[in-house]
């Protein structure tokens, strides 16, 4: 019997009024010594699984102009394994190694859709390094007591939980059904599980609106200003990269001086790493508070639907963009509105949000990004070119959503 898609399984639940509803929980683990050696195993039996599968597919495609199937190389597989050189695939969980297969499938579909490039083998020195076990006879468990998790083959590995998240679940228990877990380690030596967790929820209507143009908030996307709304409110771009630049200069120099391959080096290379990863989570909660507040305020989002791919070819401010985030800013934003209930509205890259007026509508053509405040030739109205580029925005966006409306 097929298995049922999270589609099909949507489906039949919407006759009830219910969805599924996924979300993620990422701890800090702190593993013994033998239970990293058995993590890190796994993490190279995994790697090895998915070079292999690729280059096992990639051969016979060339051979054969054929896909090689999943189901035909995990049968194959599953035999390497009685070989005596392959002997060490028989030591991790299987669903690791039946997760990295199926990575490799899903990498490919992923290529054919336009969204990836051409699926690459993985190194041994990437700055993360994971596997992916699933969860079946309830053999992972998360005790929010004693703060431990039970992996398999691992049993039980001490965490770290929130202040925040002891409460929750101990007041309205584990909220859902944990389908399964990665088990990462970044090269600043931490060790981290992220939990995939499944939850049955009633279909949360969207909200009603009496009033849009109250209910709405047009948001412009910058550099020097991280955000700027149609009201006029202004937050600053906290710029963590550039802040961090002395000192991440500072290390990388004493990295370079240290012999490669020796303990110092390792350590030096740690410190690196340490600091990035801190940079990347001062980052994350910045958008987390910022996408929150919005969501929370507002019961109409509406963004400009930026090509950042392409803004990051400009080498001087490819930098600058990659540290304001606004791709992970929009991702955070879809999925809680979509949480709430609430309308997130993406306008067109092309909408030029700038250069028009916001009182008669006229156009700007002669407008450089270097003019800030600017006046309207037609009617003489003066603009502060940010804050007319959201209230811009605002208002093709209820243009927009009107007519998504009245054609649902």
């Amino acid at each position: 019997m097929a298995r049922k898609t999270t589609k099909d399984r949507n489906e039949e639940l919407k006759k009830e009024g219910k969805r599924l509803h996924f979300f993620g929980l990422k701890l800090r683990m702190y593993p013994l010594h033998s239970q990293e050696t058995y993590f890190n195993r796994t993490i190279g039996s995994a790697r090895f699984t998915y070079n292999f599968y690729l280059n096992e597919k990639m051969e016979v495609y060339k051979e054969t102009g054929q896909s090689l199937s999943y189901s035909v190389f995990k049968k194959a597989f599953n035999q390497l394994k009685d070989h005596p050189y392959y002997n060490f695939l028989k030591e991790p969980d299987k669903f690791a190694l039946e997760s990295a297969m199926e990575n490799v499938d899903d990498a490919f579909e992923r290529f054919f859709k336009g969204q990836n490039r051409y699926p690459r083998r993985k190194k041994k020195h990437a700055a993360k390094q994971s596997y992916t076990t699933k969860s079946t006879n309830n053999n992972i468990k998360l005790d929010i007591e004693k703060q431990k998790i039970q992996l398999p083959k691992a049993g039980w590995v001490p965490v770290r939980l929130s202040a925040k998240h002891r409460k929750m679940f101990a007041e309205d228990g584990f909220p859902g059904k944990i389908q399964t877990a990665t088990i990462t380690r970044h090269s600043s030596g931490q060790w981290f599980v992220s939990l995939k967790i499944e939850q049955v929820l009633p279909i949360q209507p969207k909200i009603e609106i009496a009033n849009f143009e109250e209910a709405a908030t047009g948001c412009d996307l910058g550099i020097t200003h991280f955000l700027i709304t149609s009201d006029g409110e202004k937050i600053e771009n906290p710029r963590y990269l550039n802040r961090s630049l002395k000192h991440l200069a500072s290390l990388q120099k004493q990295l370079s001086k240290k012999k490669k391959g020796s303990k110092n080096f390792a350590k030096a290379k740690r410190k690196v790493a340490k600091l990035h990863l801190k940079i990347t989570n001062q980052r994350k909660d910045f958008l987390h508070k910022i996408s929150r507040q919005l969501v929370n305020e507002n019961q109409v989002i509406v963004l400009e639907d930026l090509n950042v791919k392409g803004m990051v070819k400009n080498k001087k401010l490819a930098r600058h963009i990659s540290d304001v985030s606004w791709s992970t800013f929009k991702t955070f934003l879809s999925y809680k509105c979509r949480w709430e209930g609430k309308y997130l509205i993406l306008v067109d890259r092309f909408f030029p949000s700038s250069k028009q007026c916001g009182g008669c509508g006229e156009k700007n053509v002669m407008l450089t990004l270097s003019e800030r405040i600017w006046a309207c030739s037609s009617c003489g109205q003066e603009h502060d070119r940010d804050i007319n580029a959201a209230k811009n925005i605002k208002k093709e966006g209820l243009r927009l959503l009107q007519e998504e409306l009245a054609t649902a």
